[in-house]
């Protein structure tokens, strides 16, 4: 299969995506209908991930996220980030 044969395919697949209705047209409506579903799939996987980030700093469970918290979490981060560099400096020293 050559770029052009596939790209026409990829090109087919979206259209056949797009239409909802089966009749073989994209209409402006099933464009629109799709991008608000994409735009409340991203909205509900951005409040999961928000979510997320607020359990992983939020130590003692209390719902709240305290400047100490942060600061632990940010301690880890610059920790593992200091750990990977020392890594990479001590492979390229020892060669």
């Amino acid at each position: 299969m050559d770029i052009k044969e596939t790209a026409n395919n990829l090109v087919e697949q979206g259209k056949a995506a797009l239409d909802a209705n089966g009749d073989g047209k994209v209409e402006a409506k099933e464009v629109l209908d799709a991008l608000g579903d994409r735009v409340q799939q991203t909205a509900e996987a951005a409040a999961v991930a928000a979510d997320e980030i607020k359990q992983g700093f939020d130590a003692d469970g209390d719902g709240k996220v305290s400047v100490d918290e942060v600061k632990v979490v940010a301690e880890g981060v610059a920790d593992k980030a200091k750990q990977a560099v020392d890594g990479i400096v001590d492979k390229f020293t020892k060669e």
